[in-house]
């Protein structure tokens, strides 16, 4: 039997009440707002969660994704509010 492999956090995601998930390399970056304005718009993503995909592309919260993150020597650098969730800034 092959163990899969542990999660590893790829990149900035965002998830809205219908489920869509779109992903960037940061929140809110320039791919990110593209697709957002091809998927209905500002309107249709202003609740959204903010979060991450892991290589699997599972959906994780911040908070989910800090621990990953943490657990696989991730953290580049530190910002301010990031001692319970999980930042772009925090990977690059």
């Amino acid at each position: 039997m092959i163990d899969k492999p542990s999660s590893y956090i790829v990149c900035a995601a965002n998830r809205n009440s219908a489920g869509l998930i779109v992903c960037g390399a940061r929140h809110y970056d320039s791919i990110m707002h593209s697709i957002i304005n091809a998927t209905g718009g500002r309107e249709s993503w202003k609740n959204c969660e903010q979060g991450f995909i892991d290589q699997f592309g599972t959906f994780l919260t911040r908070e989910e994704a800090l621990i990953i993150a943490k657990n696989n020597n991730q953290i580049r650098r530190r910002c301010g509010g990031d001692e319970q969730r999980l930042y772009s800034e925090n990977l690059y």
